[in-house]
């Protein structure tokens, strides 16, 4: 069975100007405009009324150095969800690398299939650093560990690598308390972390400072604003809620002086209050209702 074309900005757009229209066929230049300026409005009005939208989890990767203590945030970060310590000991630099997802370790690697298969394989250096996929397979006796989805990355011979055995949650701090430890700058191994804000998405600041290589697996809400629009998330969101972003433009265009606005705004509100109801973490009904008054 075939799948239901994937809705785009362009076939979103494209309808809500149709309706807008009766029935009638947009221009090239209204379509192009309700994609940067309506549609980007939807967003704002999805990322006002909620911060924690499950579809909008993601999971990242980074490699510590010892003695640094700050990293930076994604550059689509807009809330923490879990953040979790990486270690493995078995580690090296890759050999051969036949795909994305079919890579050689290093020659002296002496993990068996069992302390292998299952695990992540963590790219902690070289081209294809900050990623991590599940070995499907591993050849204890060649060495080829087959993985269950390819790296976005090509990674290439010679990248280190780690076989993660064990990802253990840190304990967030308030930046305040992250600031009165008597020892912020002691090495060790992490079991805290806390969040410094900046001028941008902020840093990820970690207590004891890091004293040896290890992955950090980030688990956070990303910002619609800011998620990739030729990504795989993004496409997948415009799926999930593609009537949400229909109307929403629907009403944003009629907005501009139309009889119909108030009635279709009305409408969009409760389509966002049961988006709301069954895609946001910590949703509280009667909060977002009175949250939404005068809204519009």
């Amino acid at each position: 069975m075939s799948a239901p074309t994937a809705p785009s900005s362009t076939t979103i757009c494209t309808e809500a100007l149709t309706r807008f229209l009766n029935g009638g066929t947009p221009a090239a230049a209204d379509i192009t405009r309700a994609i940067n300026y309506g549609l980007e409005k939807v967003k704002r009005d999805i990322m006002t009324f909620g911060k924690t939208w499950r579809p909008l989890i993601t999971t990242s990767y980074d490699i510590t150095a010892a003695g640094v203590s700050h990293y930076a945030n994604p550059s689509d970060f807009e809330g923490d969800l879990s953040i979790g310590l990486m270690t493995g000991d078995h580690t090296g630099a890759l050999g051969v690398v036949t795909s994305s997802s079919k890579v050689t370790l290093a020659a002296t690697e002496d993990a068996t299939e069992a302390e292998a298969e299952g695990k992540l394989l963590l790219i902690t250096s070289g081209t294809g650093v900050d990623q991590a996929q599940l070995i499907s397979a591993y050849n204890a006796t060649t060495k080829v560990a087959d993985l269950n989805t390819a790296y976005g990355t090509l990674p290439v011979t010679g990248d280190g690598y780690m076989i993660v055995n064990s990802i253990t949650d840190l304990t967030k701090i308030g930046v305040g308390l992250y600031d009165q430890f008597q020892y912020p700058g002691k090495a060790g191994t992490p079991k805290r972390y806390a969040f410094v804000p900046n001028d941008t998405v902020g840093q990820l600041a970690l207590q004891p400072v890091p004293n040896a290589v290890f992955g950090i697996r980030r688990k956070y809400y990303a910002d619609l604003m800011k998620v990739d629009t030729a990504g795989t998330l993004y496409s997948t969101l415009l799926r999930r809620w593609a009537g949400l972003f229909e109307q929403g433009v629907y009403v944003w265009k009629l907005s501009e002086d139309d009889d119909r606005y108030t009635e279709q705004n009305n409408i969009y509100q409760a389509m966002i209050l049961a988006t709301m109801g069954t895609d946001l973490d910590g949703f509280d009904a009667t909060k977002a209702a009175k949250a939404m008054q005068g809204q519009g």
